[in-house]
């Protein structure tokens, strides 16, 4: 699988993983009945995104960081050819620096969430 990414136009580092999840956004209305049936309306179905990277260099982190900034921004990936975008935000973008060697500082298991809009 050939996948890349980009936020806000800038093309981002691969990740090594990528899981997608499907949420059902249902009316305001929906609950159960009297009855115990289940009622009201699905109004939108919304994607999310779970990146995780392995070892990334200072530079390639602070770039996903800088990139993935708050608030709404365009969101694209690429798998095979394919080109799916949305309007997203992030969640917490996460990582463990394991150190510096040769003058540059490494982290690995950087992770965020893509939500769409």
């Amino acid at each position: 699988m050939a996948a890349t990414i980009s936020a806000n136009g800038v093309l981002l580092p691969s990740p090594v993983e990528i899981g997608t999840s499907e949420e059902i956004i249902w009316s305001a209305n929906t609950g159960r009945s009297t009855t115990g049936l289940m009622v009201g309306d699905v109004v939108a179905q919304k994607r999310t995104l779970n990146l995780r990277w392995g070892v990334l260099t200072a530079a390639e982190y602070d770039l996903i960081r800088s990139n993935l900034r708050s608030g709404f921004h365009p969101f694209s990936l690429t798998v095979d050819g394919a080109v799916a975008t949305i309007t997203a935000y992030r969640g917490a973008v996460t990582a463990t620096m394991i150190g510096t060697y040769g003058g540059v500082t490494y982290y690995r298991d950087a992770a965020v969430s893509i939500i769409q809009q």
